[in-house]
């Protein structure tokens, strides 16, 4: 079997014998590969883009998402623009007198106050998708959704068939599991065929606080598309991904004066010092690419699509399929669906949406 290996403080954790998706991450990611992919330094400014429309304004999560044209470029470009958490080390710089505040109004000790704070101290998270294609815009678009329940034989006639016919890449993702992309940013990797996968930043995680710690597992299996297909048969992968990804496991070595037991840590508590009980381990279905990935949150961030409908906890999925083996092939799978999503239409094409 192949050993396991950590990057940066993750030493190499023993290797566990077999014992027995799906985002938004890493996701943004064009599948076709963006300039921006060939050429990390082709945007460094915003300098010449003009605003085609306003996407989504999403005050809750403090984003925009903005279509744009790129002066004497072809096509049009996704930029998302979201606010960052606190950075606690920082605080002391912000609360200095290098943060002007302006009065919009007092009433006895409570001051309602406006804080310009130094640009430096003022960044934002932006992601830019160029060129971008329709279906970046619909992803993207603010647009009503519908609640779909999925049986196990609208999924035969209706999502798998929507799987299987998609144009959605995936070059992308082959590109990180096959060391062409992203090596840099590998947490932690584990090269089993069956069981292994590929531990790095979700594209919406900066790394520069744990407050929103977000990362992604991608499995290095190229046959499992969604939670839907999870079965008994991949017990070994889903107990591989929560163990060695945030579960730190106690393994007995054999002595003559008995066992002894030597924690070995989880990847994320060696890297980063967050444990198990201090994260959210989820898939995404319906996911936002169709390749069995799953998600890692710190509990303090509100991590998209961590609402009911949408996310499903690794642990209640093993479980599931610990009860029941073909639980995923079984039940029905409520989720919501944006109206203008491709998939949407095809459930109309199909007469769900009929009464």
């Amino acid at each position: 079997m192949a050993e396991a290996t950590a990057k940066g403080a993750c030493s190499p954790p023993t290797k566990k014998q077999r014992t027995d998706d799906c985002s938004d991450a890493v996701d943004s990611t064009t599948d076709q590969g963006c300039v921006g992919d060939r050429d990390p330094h082709f945007l460094t400014s915003f300098k010449d883009f003009e605003v085609v429309r306003i996407l989504n304004n999403d005050e809750e999560h403090k984003s925009v998402v903005v279509e744009c044209q790129i002066k004497g470029k072809e096509g049009v470009a996704v930029a998302q623009l979201q606010k960052l958490p606190f950075n606690a080390q920082k605080l002391g710089d912000i609360l200095s007198s290098g943060t002007t505040l302006k009065t919009l109004f007092q009433n006895d000790i409570y001051y309602n106050k406006t804080a310009l704070v130094p640009p430096d101290l003022n960044e934002m998270k932006a992601t830019i998708i160029y060129p971008a294609e329709e279906k970046h815009i619909l992803r993207y678009e603010k647009q009503p959704s519908s609640f779909i329940q999925e049986t196990p034989q609208l999924y035969r006639e209706v999502t798998k068939r929507f799987i299987e016919t998609s144009s959605l890449g995936k070059e992308w993702i082959y590109n990180i599991l096959d060391h062409k992309k992203e090596v840099d940013r590998i947490v932690f990797e584990d090269p089993d065929p069956d069981t292994g996968f590929i531990l790095l930043p979700d594209l919406k995680w900066t790394g520069e606080q744990m407050e929103d710690l977000y990362l992604q597992a991608i499995v290095r299996r190229r046959d499992i598309t969604c939670l839907r297909e999870l079965d008994a048969s991949h017990l070994p992968l889903l107990k591989n991904l929560l163990e060695k990804g945030s579960v730190s496991v106690w393994t007995g070595l054999a002595r003559l004066t008995g066992p002894v037991y030597i924690a070995r840590k989880a990847a994320i508590k060696e890297k980063y010092g967050i444990p198990a009980h201090k994260l959210r381990v989820y898939l995404h279905y319906q996911p936002s690419f169709y390749h069995l990935h799953v998600h890692f949150s710190a509990l303090s961030f509100e991590a998209p699509g961590t609402w009911a409908g949408k996310a499903h906890l690794l642990s209640s999925v093993i479980s599931n399929i610990e009860t029941c083996s073909d639980h995923y092939q079984k039940v029905t799978l409520p989720y919501t669906l944006k109206d203008n999503a491709p998939l949407s239409a095809m459930f109309k094409a199909h007469g769900y949406f009929s009464e």
